[in-house]
């Protein structure tokens, strides 16, 4: 089992930070939040379960350009590489506009 995951590194177009730590009072036994976020410009994309949101559940999906929204849980390396595959579509994304 994972104790921790925890990251914080500089990536094309921002920086990712991923925490997440076992805790059995939030669903999928984690509490955690994974960012992509520019340190000038704010928040990309957000993965978190901080908090139960009436319309959306426990596992949120927030993206600077879009509307929040509820994401699926597996488990926590899952989520985790399913939030850096979105990170990489993004600078993707990002890197294609400026060619």
């Amino acid at each position: 089992m994972v104790d921790a995951l925890e990251l914080n590194r500089a990536v094309p177009g921002g920086r990712v930070e991923i925490f997440a730590v076992p805790d059995e009072d939030y669903p999928g036994d984690w509490f955690y939040r994974f960012q992509f976020y520019h340190p000038e410009t704010g928040e990309i994309l957000r993965y978190d379960n901080a908090h139960d949101a009436d319309d959306i559940g426990w596992h949120h999906r927030h993206i600077n350009f879009g509307t929040d929204s509820e994401i699926n849980f597996q488990s926590i390396t899952a989520h985790a590489a399913r939030f850096l595959q979105e990170v990489n579509h993004l600078t993707s994304i990002e890197n294609t506009d400026h060619d």
